[in-house]
């Protein structure tokens, strides 16, 4: 049971801050996108 909290916390301390980077990364390119003036295929 130890073990399951453990990886578990482990996973949320890796995991969690993974997100944020790339959540930051997509929002830095997606404001850039008008500067640079490439426009996304999504848009």
């Amino acid at each position: 049971m130890v073990g399951i909290f453990v990886s578990a916390g482990v996973l949320s301390y890796v995991v969690i801050p993974g997100l944020l980077i790339m959540w930051d990364r997509v929002l830095d390119h997606m404001g850039s996108t008008g500067e640079d003036g490439v426009e996304e295929k999504g848009k």
